[in-house]
């Protein structure tokens, strides 16, 4: 599939301008390649930094409810803690009953 290109016209610093000359001269790069690529990385990044957002936001709706899980989880292991400590006080108990 050939894509087409369509020229465009920005407008940069003067400094801007001169670093991006900069880079190509000593990279043997062409201007046109070069913003290109600027171009195709910015977007890239600016969607990871979308889907970052995205979680970001998502974490922060379902905390309550992790937090209200994790305590439900935490008090559940506490009182089978609590059963199994009972279980070996009694057969200690029984244990030295017998010796």
């Amino acid at each position: 599939m050939l894509l087409e290109n369509r020229k465009i016209s920005i407008e940069l610093p003067e400094c801007v301008l001169e670093e991006i000359k900069s880079y190509c001269k000593n990279n043997n790069q062409k201007r046109n390649d070069f913003l290109m690529q600027a171009i195709k990385f910015y977007l890239k990044e600016m969607k990871k930094q979308e889907v970052r957002n995205h979680l970001r936001d998502g974490y922060k709706k379902m905390a309550g409810l992790n937090q209200q899980l994790a305590d439900e989880g935490l008090s559940s292991e506490c009182y089978s803690y609590l059963c199994y400590e009972q279980r070996l006080v009694e057969c200690e108990k029984i244990e030295s009953k017998k010796g």
